[in-house]
């Protein structure tokens, strides 16, 4: 397959356009998904070992409450990363075969291009403010039908102007 053309490249993630009906969105959001995942991990092997103590009678019973407390915001965590995962990965929209091709960290979902309800580009809120507001970053917010949302990029609102452009060709609304 070409590589077709680069609408946007940065850290984020790619956007490129494989011909005039195919726009492939690869944004896989992986930063906080691993820092939850090893915290959670910690949290839980610290709960296993003091609940084994516990259970040797080395240490009182009420200690149990503090390794629940640690398991229990180690699964709310981890439950909340596997919520956001699914916002992100790569995306393939082919507006020839009308899918939405979407692959994921241990998952792959196929939706209608007529799910697409619109596109948005809300400001980034995991961010710093900027000096200057037109650089501050947006997400590139695909909007279905369903009601989820599909993230398809992350840039200053100028860069994501070729990626937009594309969608709104395509007959995608603004």
């Amino acid at each position: 397959m070409p590589e077709g053309d680069v609408l946007l490249s940065n850290a984020e993630g790619t956007i490129r356009a494989h011909g005039p009906a195919v726009l492939v969105c690869d944004c896989p959001g992986d930063g906080l998904d691993l820092a939850v995942r090893r915290v959670a991990a910690f949290a839980l092997t610290a709960s296993l070992i003091v609940v084994g103590i516990v259970a040797a009678r080395a240490a009182p019973f009420p200690i149990v409450f503090i390794a629940a407390t640690w398991t229990a915001g180690a699964t709310a965590a981890l439950v909340f990363v596997r919520r956001r995962r699914r916002l992100h990965g790569l995306f393939r929209l082919d507006f020839e075969r009308a899918e939405i091709v979407q692959e994921g960290r241990g998952f792959r979902r196929i939706f209608p291009v007529q799910a697409i309800a619109r596109v948005s580009t809300p400001p980034a809120l995991d961010v710093e403010e900027v000096d200057e507001p037109g650089l501050a970053p947006r997400w590139l917010l695909l909007h279905l039908s369903t009601g989820e949302q599909l993230r398809l990029g992350k840039a200053p609102a100028y860069a994501l102007g070729p990626a937009l452009a594309f969608l709104r060709r395509a007959g995608v609304e603004a």
